[in-house]
This record gives C-alpha cells, sequence and structure tokens, in this order.
C-alpha cells in the first residue's frame, strides 16, 4: 500500500493471476453534490449523469483514466467478476450510495475479449424492479465507465398482509370473462416497485404475475402475453406491462431485458419470475 496526499493505493490480488489497481476512499472528505456534472473525488476527475427523482448517478465516467484496471484478466472467473464488481462499488460507494451487499450478479459473459456485466439492486434478498449497474471490461482490462439505474432510498415494507392468493385473485380480475380460461400462469415473482411520480418515487413490495395465452392443441404458443402487479399490502392492482416473451421463455427469477439506457444498452429488471407449472383461472 501506498499513500500521496489523500490518494490510497491499493493493489488486490486474487487467487491465480489476477490483480487489481483500486483507489480506496481516503478519509479526507469530498466536495461534491447530486447534480453535478464534473466530480472530483479522491484525486480523481468524473463525468456524472444525474436520475432527477432518485438523485443517484445513471453514468459515472472517468475522465482522463479508469474507474478500475484489471491485471492479468486472461483466466478471470465470474466469482472473480463478481468480487471485482463489490470492489467497484464499494470505489464508488460515496456516489451509488448503495452498499455491495445489495447488488446481485445478473450477467457476466464475454464476448471478443470483452466482459459485460449487470447487477441487480436487492433489499432484504427481494429485487428492486428496473434496477441495475453494469459495466463492460475491455480486453486490457480498463473499465471506463458504469451505468446504473438504482434506488438509494428503496425499503421494504415490515410485513406483508396481502397473501399470495389473495394477490392472484386481483390479478385475475384483470381479464375478460372471455379471457380467463385462455390465459395460464407462466411465471411469478415478488419485487420492490419503485413508482415514478411528480417530484417523488413511493416504494411498493408487490407480487408480478405473468400471464399469456395457452397453447390449443399442436399450434404454437401465442407470443403476447401481460405482467400484473400487485401491492403486497393493499391487494390493488398498480399496474399492468405487456410482455412479448412467448411461454416456454419466461425469465428466470433474477430475469432481464435490454433497454437503452444513456449511451449503452443496459439490463434491467423485467415482470418475471420462475418458470413453474402452468396455473389455470378456470
Amino acid at each position: 500500500m501506498s499513500i500521496t496526499g489523500r490518494t490510497v493505493w491499493w493493489k488486490i490480488i486474487f487467487p491465480g493471476t489476477v490483480a487489481l489497481a483500486l483507489l480506496l476512499p481516503a478519509a479526507a472528505g469530498n466536495a461534491f453534490q447530486a447534480g453535478d456534472r464534473q466530480v472530483h473525488l479522491n484525486g480523481q476527475s468524473l463525468e456524472v449523469t444525474w436520475d432527477t427523482l432518485t438523485r443517484a448517478p445513471q453514468t459515472i465516467t472517468a475522465v482522463g483514466s479508469d474507474l478500475l484496471e484489471v491485471k492479468n484478466i486472461a483466466g478471470l472467473t465470474k466469482r472473480e467478476i463478481n468480487d471485482i464488481g463489490a470492489l467497484l462499488v464499494s470505489k464508488y460507494g460515496l456516489l451509488l450510495k448503495v452498499r455491495p451487499e445489495h447488488l446481485v450478479l445478473k450477467k457476466a459473459e464475454k464476448t471478443d475479449g470483452v466482459w459485460h456485466v449487470s447487477y441487480q439492486q436487492t433489499v432484504r434478498g427481494v429485487a428492486v424492479y428496473d434496477s441495475s449497474l453494469g459495466f463492460s471490461i475491455d480486453p486490457e482490462g480498463h473499465i471506463k465507465s458504469l451505468d446504473s439505474i438504482l434506488y438509494p432510498d428503496a425499503r421494504a415494507p415490515g410485513s406483508v398482509r396481502i397473501h399470495r392468493g389473495q394477490a392472484l385473485k386481483a390479478a385475475h380480475g384483470c381479464l375478460l370473462e372471455t379471457e380467463k380460461k385462455e390465459y395460464r400462469l407462466r411465471g411469478e415473482t415478488v419485487a420492490i416497485y419503485p413508482e415514478r411520480k411528480a417530484g417523488a418515487v413511493d416504494y411498493r413490495q408487490v407480487y408480478i404475475f405473468n400471464l399469456f395465452p395457452r397453447k390449443i392443441g399442436h399450434q404454437a404458443p401465442p407470443a403476447g402475453g401481460f405482467a400484473v402487479f400487485v401491492d403486497a399490502q393493499t391487494g390493488r392492482v398498480v399496474r399492468t406491462q405487456a410482455l412479448l416473451k412467448p411461454p416456454g421463455h419466461c425469465l428466470t427469477k433474477n430475469g432481464a431485458s435490454e433497454e437503452e439506457h444513456g449511451r449503452h444498452k443496459m439490463r434491467a429488471a423485467e415482470p418475471a419470475g420462475f418458470e413453474g407449472p402452468e396455473e389455470s383461472f378456470q
């Protein structure tokens, strides 16, 4: 470890040959506020864009340097990738306001020598809908920027008043009488749903049910379906959303859909849950 002025440099070596050059926060404070486009953090210049409602960063880009540099990445494993993400979040925690243990690895894929990594935010183990943090590691081991949709103030209610059966009945009520025998439950999950309103975000714990038309005979399954969000406190349907994925391709519990965010394609939580046996509404 070496200390120069207010900067503390660490070199971290994982099992094997992977090493990181990591700049950790020093004791001295850093003067910036949410909304500042140019931020100086621990002697490093950053360009930051912000979410106007949550006051959380949407993008953090290093100016003239790297957010993080990974040495000898040829043999990098997914476990080490997860460790790298935790270090990155710790390093920029003053900006992100989310702790590493509140992020769950969703994807770590290598394409043409570039690692693409994404995480989902959780609260007490419950996924936060539409949350993500993503970054790429180039073939030389440089992480230049990160993108995020984070909710630092997200919280879960102390107790759930509506049980699953009541919530499913409420979802069932969204169907027309002619549809009730035609649709099947193909996936479900529980999530924290940030409901954006003018000037504020309300956080609700919700059941999310994925409903798709059933397959008839030997016909190909219909492609269209929809997700129903039911408030776990009130039993009220707070949102419905069209789904394009056909039955048999429902997303996993930590599933995601691609959406455009900033300059990069992000992976964000989608109405989805574990795929189980079809459940009829008859």
